[in-house]
């Protein structure tokens, strides 16, 4: 535990440093950031370290898809990906050229793929599901994610084990929630720009359309998460009050609406987990709740429109019966499919048929 954590540090850390270079230009990057880089020295040594006991070797994120290559045959490696980084590339180019379309007296509303858009995006995948290739098995947080992977090969032995609620978030029942005061959240840091991308977006197509039907106070949208200060001058004229990262974020959320506007990336979103679990009701866009299996109508509201989301917004407002019944209903299946338990099963299911497999082979 003590090894794996420290190398989950040395590997977060390349992360960070990946995400911090690419918010140079915060307002909209040119290009998605790189993960595919070789592991440091001090990383591969840990690694070496530890074999003499390990039963498994197991990778996480994209930044750790080289220990794919390390030369150990007796041991079975598993790579989870939390998401593909080519369908995150392809939504990346997709976002950004409709976000360009929409200014453009020529535009059309279809996405045509520009040449970097179409080169960046195959290199993607394509590095991607050649370091998978050496894996005895890739374990995707999605569905979705397994079907776009193996479309890129057909080849590769893929699971599916959800994430699970973080430990760290308590289970706040509707019947516990204090106030039901509605008011819009959003979770996230402008370190990952889809975020950015997001809360630009609906600063400035959703909460105008709020600004005109509710109260100063009501329309109020509330960040939490570090964001830069250029994000803060941006929005500083607009309806937006930020938080820096709360641990009680239990004491915040319950009873207020958890908003995700995304329009890019893959993998599942943490943040309509903790949504869930703090009986938060979600409005969130096609993209932002894929691989949770929640429906709109049902247990969330799905709007990919600036006049549907304030809607959604609008209504959850206006019908506190209605903001219960997602929010409790969410929260069933949160605990159900993404709980502790759940995950945890699922995923031992998943190593020990990968050592059983390994061992027979």
């Amino acid at each position: 535990m003590h090894w794996g954590k420290k190398l989950l540090q040395i590997v977060s850390g390349a992360r960070q440093g990946n995400d911090k270079g690419s918010q140079q230009h915060e307002k909209g990057p040119d290009r998605p950031y790189y993960p595919f880089v070789p592991l440091s020295i001090t990383s591969l040594q840990l690694i070496e370290s530890q074999l003499g006991w390990a039963e498994v070797i197991q990778a996480e994120f994209h930044e750790s898809l080289y220990i794919g290559f390390l030369p150990i045959g007796h041991i079975p490696k598993i790579f989870v990906c939390h998401q593909s980084h080519g369908r995150f590339c392809q939504r990346f180019y997709e976002s950004q050229t409709k976000t360009k379309l929409k200014g453009s007296h020529h535009a059309t509303g279809r996405w045509e793929p520009s040449l970097v858009a179409t080169t960046d995006a195959a290199a993607a995948y394509g590095l991607e599901t050649r370091c998978m290739s050496l894996f005895t098995r890739v374990i995707t947080f999605t569905a979705e994610d397994q079907r776009a992977l193996q479309e890129q090969d057909h080849s590769l032995s893929i699971s599916v084990s959800p994430f699970p609620i973080p430990a760290d978030v308590p289970i706040v029942p509707p019947s516990e929630v204090q106030s039901w005061n509605l008011g819009p959240f959003f979770i996230g840091s402008s370190q990952w720009h889809p975020n950015v991308q997001a809360l630009q977006w609906f600063c400035e197509g959703v909460l105008p359309l709020i600004r005109k039907q509710v109260s100063a106070e009501e329309c109020i949208l509330h960040v939490v998460g570090s964001w830069s200060m250029t994000t803060r001058r941006l929005l500083r004229n607009q309806d937006v009050h930020f938080h820096s990262f709360s641990e009680q974020i239990a004491n915040v959320l319950p009873g207020n609406i958890s908003i995700n506007p995304i329009f890019t990336g893959a993998g599942l979103r943490t943040k309509l987990l903790v949504a869930a679990a703090c009986s938060s009701p979600i409005v969130t866009t096609s993209i932002g709740c894929e691989g949770m299996g929640l429906r709109h109508g049902h247990d969330c509201l799905v709007a990919d429109t600036a006049e549907d989301f304030a809607e959604a917004i609008l209504a959850l407002q206006r019908s506190q019966p209605l903001a219960t019944l997602l929010a409790t209903r969410a929260l069933e299946h949160g605990i159900q499919t993404f709980g502790p338990e759940a995950v945890r099963q699922r995923r031992n299911a998943i190593y020990q048929d990968v050592c059983r497999q390994f061992v027979a082979r």
